[in-house]
């Protein structure tokens, strides 16, 4: 029991270190800490969305204007000092950052871009529908502008009475909450521990490596030693009071817990220097609460972008980055929590024209950093509310002698690492080593064959289960459905439909080339017996020929020039331009589609999709899946969305008129696979490209298994 004489932060210490050892003997085994994990964290956001929204108007609305000014002004200062300190920090670590010349894109995700409306995410037009939604920039600037509002109310003091009682409350809830965070410390620490494949890290190694040295010389050296340089508090005792509050943020990645107990440090600190003064706490407290809702930490998502940019082998001009910058303040205020991170995110990737894939390798990153950019919020947060606090009760001491000495024994040191350690250079280099979809080798390869013979009056089931052979027209050149891969194998999501259909049905595959100019007569020709090759479903096939249920719906789009990005993605600027010259493949539904929306333009038609960098085309109109799969090996090209939009092409599996018996058994196996799992087994690997799921995942190692031997 004498555990709980232990002062909090040698128990959460405890709670670290014995999660720790825990995730190592135990390995996978501790995933069965992963629900309890998730109920800690629901149980610490309790109380945060209340927390914020009374503190805010509560600590805002009690100070006086004078006060709201003075904080204003002096805060402005330290603010502005706090973002030039994490940006010159954030380019410290690009600086370190060392990669191969050649990064090549290995997979992908195909997903239209939804950008953030800036208007929705900030006007509070509902406020209860930014607070049902977590909304937190709306419900900030609603909470920021009522607050404001009280400062100039005279009788104001029954909702300030009742909003401290709130704050208060909720304050207490959160201590309560507080006696168990050792034990969700454990808790959390032994699943990521435990359950983390090692292999899933060694790509962003680099980054995770810069970024924890980049966070950990801010949280430990710098503002510590801003905070000796202004005022008496030692650097090594700002950090030892800080010390609870960095582990609380660091294990539960909540910064809004840990909020009541920065302002209690805070008052407990400002107690030493005015003793007797009771305006202060509101003070304080409305100080927090601005502090707060700036892009602090969240800031240093920026660094992952950096590394993005490089990990893709696009690094960030001087216009990108400034991009990136506003980007990221924008879309951070007031952002709490992994969702508010990978808003963000996810927006400044679309902006700056990287990959949205890059989401799935942050998420990877996330058990590795994301507690060390919760305790930079925490210790900015603290840092910039004591000094504005202390700023405005003219209680710094700002010796221009002193703060010159110390700044320089400050970052002399930071200086010679980073100089050092890109000489010496022992960092992993950036690559992407991922396996890419033509990289999978497959057992076998299907046979090729000839076209087959006209037959009259038998549905083409019955000649397959007689013939005991499936005979599939495809085309060689449309990735990821159905394509060559490094290993000379064909491949492909279509593929791979055609080999288990072939075996359901107990028969060989035999495949014929297809060209899709002449699909209709081929399969009236008795060529093959069913099309599947990502075949576009169109007003004219249908009427010729049978299709399936639809298996896919894809987005329409330009492929084009990385630079020609903006000026192209608008359909009426092609239109208006003849001189902009349209690609499409020969015979395809989308060179009928090109010819139809652009009438003045010339369309060049493609023998193949490798010869549109030569064709003298702008933009090349295709699908957004197979066009995203493509850039994979083009370098240089992008995907452009049209706005307005062109439409959705919708793709089927064709056989021949008249075929009812293998329609029929067609969409009855097609809903199979669907219920099976091998559907979204084969969407997951080749559409989205997650090539993982085509290898076995490796056993976690842990002491129990490798060791022991249990």
């Amino acid at each position: 029991m004498n555990l709980f004489k232990i002062s909090l932060t040698w128990q959460m210490v405890l709670g670290t270190v014995l999660g720790i050892l825990t995730g190592l003997f135990f390995g996978e085994y501790c995933s069965v800490f992963s629900p309890w994990a998730d109920a800690y964290v629901m149980i610490l956001k309790v109380t945060t969305i209340p927390y914020l929204f009374c503190a805010i108007i509560h600590g805002i609305g009690q100070l006086y204007t004078s006060q709201a000014l003075q904080i204003l002004k002096k805060g402005l200062f330290f603010i502005t000092l706090a973002w030039v300190i994490n940006i010159g920090m954030i380019y410290c670590g690009v600086f370190l950052f060392t990669y191969k010349a050649s990064s090549t894109m290995a997979n992908y995700i195909s997903a239209s871009p939804t950008p953030i409306n800036f208007a929705e995410l900030l006007i509070p037009d509902n406020v209860f529908y930014a607070l049902s939604n977590n909304i937190i920039p709306a419900i900030v600037v609603f909470c920021l502008v009522l607050g404001i509002s009280l400062m100039h109310i005279r009788d104001k003091m029954p909702l300030m009475h009742l909003l401290t009682v709130l704050v208060d409350s909720l304050t207490k809830i959160t201590g309560w909450i507080s006696r168990i965070t050792p034990f969700g410390t454990f808790i959390i620490i032994a699943n990521q521990v435990g359950t983390i494949q090692l292999s899933t890290v060694k790509q962003v190694s680099t980054y995770i490596l810069v970024y924890v040295l980049v966070i950990c010389i801010l949280v430990f050296w710098i503002f510590p030693r801003i905070i000796s340089s202004l005022t008496n508090i030692k650097a090594f005792r700002w950090v030892k009071d800080l010390f609870p509050i960095l582990l609380l943020g660091y294990t539960t990645n909540v910064i809004i817990v840990c909020l009541p107990f920065i302002i209690e440090l805070i008052k407990r600190e400002i107690q030493r220097f005015l003793p007797t003064e009771e305006r202060v706490e509101s003070q304080i407290q409305g100080t927090v609460s601005i502090v707060f809702n700036l892009p602090l930490g969240s800031l240093f998502i920026s660094l992952f972008v950096f590394f993005v940019a490089i990990f893709y082998g696009n690094p960030l001009q001087l216009t990108g980055q400034i991009q990136l910058f506003i980007t990221a303040f924008l879309t951070s205020l007031g952002s709490v929590g992994l969702g508010a991170w990978i808003n963000s995110l996810n927006f400044i990737l679309e902006t700056l024209g990287l990959p949205l894939e890059a989401v799935n390798i942050y998420l990877t990153t996330l058990p590795f950093v994301s507690g060390f950019q919760s305790m930079i919020s925490v210790m900015e947060i603290s840092s910039l509310s004591l000094l504005i606090t202390l700023s405005c009760h003219k209680l710094l001491v700002p010796k221009i002698s002193r703060i010159l000495r110390k700044s320089l024994f400050t970052i002399t040191p930071v200086f010679l690492l980073v100089i050092a350690l890109k000489a010496y250079n022992p960092l992993p280099k950036i690559q992407n080593c991922a396996l890419s979809i033509y990289d999978i080798q497959l057992p076998s390869s299907p046979s090729v064959g000839s076209p087959g013979l006209k037959t009259d009056h038998e549905d083409p089931l019955m000649r397959i289960l007689h013939t005991k052979t499936l005979r599939v027209g495809y085309s060689a050149n449309i990735v990821p459905f159905c394509f060559i891969n490094h290993y000379g194998q064909l491949s492909g999501f279509d593929l791979a439909f055609a080999e288990q259909l072939a075996a359901d049905l107990g028969c060989q595959l035999l495949l014929v080339p297809m060209d899709y100019g002449r699909i209709v007569q081929q399969l009236s020709n008795n060529e093959f017996d069913i099309a599947m090759s990502a075949v576009s479903v169109t007003e004219d096939r249908l009427a010729q020929i049978y299709f399936s249920k639809p298996y896919l719906e894809e987005t329409i789009v330009f492929v084009g020039k990385e630079k020609e990005r903006k000026r192209l993605s608008t359909a009426d600027f092609i239109i208006s331009n003849p001189e902009i010259k349209i690609a499409a493949l020969k015979g395809s539904s989308y060179e009928r589609l090109a010819k139809s929306l652009f009438t003045d333009n010339t369309v060049v038609s493609l023998d193949s999709y490798d010869v549109f960098p030569d064709s003298g085309a702008n933009v090349l109109l295709w699908s957004e899946t197979q066009a995203i799969s493509w850039i994979v090996l083009h370098p240089g090209y992008t995907l452009i969305y049209p706005c307005p939009a062109i439409g959705i092409d919708t793709l089927a599996y064709a056989i021949p008129q008249n075929a009812n018996l293998f329609l029929n058994y067609l969409n009855l196996w097609l809903e199979l696979k669907k219920n099976d799992g091998f559907t979204d087994h084969q969407y997951d690997l080749w559409i989205l490209g997650k090539t993982e799921t085509a290898t076995p995942v490796e056993s976690r190692w842990s002491i129990l298994k490798n060791i022991l031997q249990w």
